[in-house]
């Protein structure tokens, strides 16, 4: 009887110590999603050379990114101009989200045309 019993005790002490494990780890995710860079890869459907945007579909979900002077563009591992951009590229985006939710390119990788 006492091994039932002291079985059921350190049954439910691991229970409780991996549950707040578990939220522990769930709450360090969360802080770090945001700063983690974040990636995105698709076909440009749209692009805005004046308000510096590209419209970049992946499936049917479309993710406006952002860029600025500080983004690097390459091509197969080289650099790349802004000029080799078009419509229906294949490109990989890294960057990080805004606290808007609005992704920021800090590389934009041209893959095929």
């Amino acid at each position: 009887m006492k091994k039932v019993l002291v079985l059921a005790l350190l049954t439910a002490v691991a229970g409780v110590g991996l549950a707040a494990r578990g939220v522990a780890a769930k709450e360090k995710k969360a802080k770090s999603a945001t700063e983690q860079e974040a990636r995105w890869h698709g076909i440009i459907v749209r692009s805005n050379k004046d308000a510096s945007t590209l419209t970049v579909r992946k499936g049917n979900i479309e993710r406006t990114v952002h860029y600025d002077s500080s983004t690097k563009w390459t091509k197969q591992k080289q650099d790349a101009a802004i000029d080799e951009v078009k419509d229906g590229a294949d490109v990989i985006v890294l960057g990080k989200y805004d606290d808007n939710g609005v992704l920021q390119a800090t590389r934009i990788d041209l893959r095929r045309p």
